[in-house]
């Protein structure tokens, strides 16, 4: 075996690895590159190290840690390790718990958690080693649960009622951040999210946290609940412990409640002018994701979107182009564009009342 990719080469393939989650890694990278004083960092879940190489040698890290649980996916680590030339990485035969555990005066100013399935089992642990200002990145490859396809997985995982439709990933990403901000609350750290999407498999969220109770208790305010009305197509959200929204205030019907979930931005206004830009400068970053990337930082960031197919069929109207309507909606002075969660669907700060017009309006000319 023999797989480069940025500045590492992964010659020893005991333990998996998984090509399809560059772009985890790059983004992981360039959203770093930003992000002052980030000297040291703990890759909890290492299998081959590709991370974790990549961290010391793109990063310029001081020291990494990486641990791997698998005995011969460890012996994978160490070999790669020293294939790569790595002389600040220590590495451990051991489970992310139990190392936190051990070692809770260690602190660490990154810390990368990626494991198979749901981060949800590790993330209570790695925040005894993390620190204010500390970045935490975590990946979860447990869509279906996420997503809705398993309700009860979700909520007895997450503690949260999931949306099986077209807003699933989206409410995937913010029922994962709203767990870890209760999580952090309780080591009074707040958090600050700094880049989250959704890519092929898996949803991949990167935060800073906030030292201090205003901070924590600020984040816990920004959890709630997402509406949908399957009738009319509105959606909403509602920020609080409670929902208090049982019909559509549309169209009056019954609405689908999901939550408690993450409310707040899914990207820092601090680093969205820069972070095609840093992307661009990470080693082995291609074109395509860059462009997805570029479409992150330009994505607003407004909870939810609309479907543009699943509103022209409830309206009984013919299909109209997403960019049609995104352009109209703009020219009237609103927010509007197309979502990296679903190519045909838009965000904009329009009601529905306003979204129904313009589709309206626009299927008179196409009709």
């Amino acid at each position: 075996m023999n797989y480069v990719e940025g500045s590492a080469t992964i010659t020893d393939g005991r333990a998996f690895i998984n090509p399809k989650a560059k772009l985890s890694r790059d983004a992981t990278i360039a959203y770093a590159r930003l992000q002052p004083g980030i000297k040291n960092a703990l890759d909890a879940t290492s299998a081959t190290g590709i991370r974790g190489i990549r961290y010391c040698k793109e990063l310029g890290l001081e020291e990494a840690t990486m641990l791997e649980i698998n005995a011969s996916s460890y012996e994978s680590l160490k070999s790669n390790i020293r294939s790569n030339s790595v002389k600040n990485a220590k590495c451990e035969n051991t489970s992310v718990q139990e190392f936190c555990n051990r070692e809770p005066l260690r602190k660490f100013d990154m810390i990368d958690i990626d494991p198979f399935g749901s981060p949800a089992p590790y993330l209570f642990d790695i925040l005894k080693v993390a620190h204010e200002n500390s970045v935490v990145a975590f990946t979860a490859t447990d869509t279906a649960v996420l997503c809705g396809a398993h309700m009860s997985a979700c909520i007895k995982t997450y503690d949260s009622v999931p949306m099986h439709n077209e807003l699933g990933h989206e409410a995937g990403i913010r029922i994962m951040l709203g767990f870890f901000a209760r999580l952090a609350a309780q080591f009074n750290y707040g958090i600050d999210v700094g880049l989250s999407f959704s890519y092929m498999h898996y949803m991949r969220a990167i935060v800073k946290l906030v030292k201090g109770s205003k901070a924590a208790l600020s984040s816990v305010k920004k959890l709630g609940f997402a509406y949908k009305c399957h009738k009319c197509g509105w959606l909403g959200t509602e920020q609080g412990p409670f929902t208090t929204i049982s019909r559509c205030p549309s169209c009056g019907s019954e609405i689908e409640t999901s939550g408690r979930m993450w409310l707040g931005g899914l990207i820092g206004e601090d680093v969205r002018p820069a972070l095609a830009k840093s992307m661009g400068e990470v080693a082995g970053s291609d074109k395509r994701e860059c462009k997805f990337i570029e479409s992150l930082a330009l994505e607003p960031d407004i909870p939810f979107y609309y479907s543009v197919p699943k509103l022209t069929k409830l309206m009984h109207l013919p299909s109209i182009s997403e960019l049609v309507l995104a352009k109209r909606l703009s020219e009237s002075g609103h927010v509007a564009a197309i979502t990296h969660f679903e190519k045909s669907c838009i965000k904009t700060d329009a009601s529905i009342e306003e979204i129904r017009a313009a589709i309206t309006s626009i299927s008179k000319t196409v009709a």
